[in-house]
């Protein structure tokens, strides 16, 4: 009889079982669903490109927003017009100097200047002499420095101690500078006092010293002493 220890034959072992049924083989898809999977799977990449250019065309057809009015340059536009004008220049002492007047005057922002129409000036130096001034338009700085007389400019000084009459000129454009104390011209000029007549081609006058420059070619009628 044969011994336990001397069988080295291999022990039977027992069958395997499969855990789960192998799957069938899957039918192909149709043409219709691969191309609806296949789109799906890229829609959300499409969606975002769809997204973006969106985005990029609403930036496209959105107004620029105004350019704040504040900062935008001044325009030669009259920015206010009054009826009626009239301004008193004052000196250090107190008294007034001087009043500039107007029908109508028109302020222009851009360059700080004042269109008047039917001016009417008054000046007086520091010993009182009067100047008066007067034209159908005028173009005046905004702090009243400077006024330039137009169309049909007259400007009258009173009568001096030793003089007849006033002292007269009158020019198609002048213009006054108060802080010359100064009347000036470069067009031709007339000057009048008494019977006394003479034209010449540009004028400065002074008023402070009742100084008077005539330039150009000058002639005058003068009364028989």
């Amino acid at each position: 009889m044969a011994s336990l220890d001397d069988d080295t034959s291999p022990l039977p072992l027992p069958p395997l079982v499969a855990t789960r049924a192998v799957d069938a083989a899957r039918p192909a898809l149709p043409r219709g669903e691969r191309w609806r999977q296949a789109l799906l799977g890229h829609l959300p990449l499409f969606l975002m490109a769809l997204l973006a250019g969106a985005t990029w065309w609403l930036v496209q057809q959105t107004p620029e927003p105004e350019p704040d009015r504040a900062a935008q340059a001044p325009t030669h536009e009259p920015d206010y017009e009054m009826h009626g004008f009239s301004v008193q220049h004052y000196g250090q002492a107190g008294p007034a100097r001087g009043v500039i007047e107007g029908e109508v005057v028109r302020h222009h922002p851009d360059t700080d200047t004042l269109e008047i129409d039917g001016l009417s000036l008054r000046w007086r130096d520091d010993a009182g002499n009067l100047l008066r001034a007067r034209a159908a338009h005028a173009i005046a700085q905004g702090d009243g420095s400077e006024v330039r007389l137009m169309g049909g400019a007259t400007v009258e000084r009173d009568r001096l101690p030793g003089e007849s009459a006033p002292l007269q000129f009158s020019s198609e454009e002048m213009v006054f500078d108060r802080r010359q104390d100064q009347v000036r011209s470069d067009r031709p000029v007339v000057l009048r006092q008494g019977a006394s007549v003479i034209e010449a081609r540009g004028l400065t006058y002074w008023h402070a010293d009742a100084r008077l420059e005539l330039r150009g070619a000058v002639r005058g009628r003068l009364p028989a002493r």
